[in-house]
């Protein structure tokens, strides 16, 4: 992804101490709208503290539309690839942007946030923002929380309250983008009527609500979707057939590795990126080298890098695979859940804290 702040980032200020960078530093450079908006400036504005976020909000408010949205999207950008940086904070405070852009980018920043006190600013914006992409993606980033809610690491009443709000979207006559999107975010769900939607948008025959209703199949870890995936994957739409891929790799459909084989050919880079993936998730023989092979012939820089990370991928899936097969005795799952201490610890069990 690129910024439409055309020339940020720039790579050597990855490698700069800012240290002893103050937030003054930091506002004047993002007033100084003719220089690009360094990296190491960048930084500063993860993990906001009150005091800074209520300094740079009338700074932020006197800054163009442009500069803004640049801001937002170089801070998505590096939060994709450093896992120290978060900036929710910035986003949130963007939610409430004048630019539906930069409403749009904020609401798509917070792809990762486990923050659940933003749930009810992203639902104000389902319901209420006047901008259809903002709802739709607003929609969309309530799907993690739906996920968070189903591995049961947020409160049971965060997870109602985000379901609460795709649900009525749902069920409402609402734009069929916004209706999708809470289609998708609700495939985490174990509730059955998400299951019957799933299946109904499928039946339907609507090239993007069944590329919905795929994506929400990839999402929902249940293997009675594999028909439905095996036939889209063969389906002459690319988009339905990409997104039959993603979710033959999401729900690990062994059976899905000849047809995804066939989707490397596609004449769609974004067809074959998907299955190339998914076959990294399935894991395999024969699949590293048919990636080596696709690298060699690749001419454009970012799928090199996709096809790289896909190697890493299948590595790491293949090994996942080969300690499954091993077989462990009730006493070798005892000794790895309750390790012995090392010799040179001394654990007195009377002890007080």
């Amino acid at each position: 992804m690129r910024s439409m702040n055309d020339n940020s980032l720039p790579e050597d200020d990855f490698e700069n101490d800012d240290s002893q960078l103050s937030f003054s530093d930091v506002l004047a450079a993002l007033q100084d709208e003719e220089t690009p908006f360094a990296a190491r400036y960048l930084f500063r504005l993860s993990a906001l503290e009150a005091a800074d976020l209520a300094a740079l909000a009338p700074v932020w408010a006197g800054l163009s539309e442009l500069r803004r949205l640049g801001v937002i999207e170089d801070a998505e950008q590096l939060a994709e690839s450093n896992t120290v940086v978060h900036f929710d904070a910035l986003n949130a405070m963007a939610l409430e942007d004048a630019d539906p852009r930069v409403r749009t980018a904020a609401a798509r920043g917070l792809w990762a946030t486990e923050q659940t006190s933003l749930i009810a600013p992203l639902a104000r914006l389902v319901r209420q923002d006047n901008d259809m992409e903002v709802r739709a993606q607003a929609a969309a980033t309530l799907g993690h929380f739906i996920y968070l809610g189903e591995v049961g690491e947020i409160p049971a009443s965060a997870h109602q309250d985000a379901e609460a709000v795709l649900l009525d979207i749902l069920h409402s006559d609402e734009d069929p983008l916004l209706r999708r999107r809470a289609l998708e975010s609700m495939g985490y769900s174990g509730r059955p009527e998400i299951a019957q939607m799933i299946e109904e948008a499928f039946e339907g025959g609507e090239e993007e609500w069944v590329s919905s209703a795929l994506f929400a199949m990839g999402r929902s870890a249940d293997e009675r979707w594999g028909p439905q995936v095996m036939q889209s994957l063969v389906d002459p739409n690319h988009e339905i057939s990409r997104e039959a891929a993603r979710a033959a790799g999401e729900l690990e459909l062994s059976e899905a590795r000849p047809g995804l084989f066939d989707l490397l050919q596609d004449e769609e880079s974004e067809v074959r990126l998907a299955a190339a993936w998914a076959l990294s998730q399935i894991g395999g023989n024969g699949i590293a080298d048919t990636l080596e092979e696709m690298i060699e012939r690749a001419e454009d820089d970012e799928e090199i890098e996709f096809l790289e990370n896909a190697i890493e991928n299948l590595a790491f899936t293949n090994e996942m695979d080969e300690l499954s097969l091993i077989d462990f005795s009730p006493e070798d799952l005892e000794d790895f859940a309750n390790p012995d201490p090392p010799d040179d610890i001394d654990i007195d069990e009377d002890t007080d804290d």
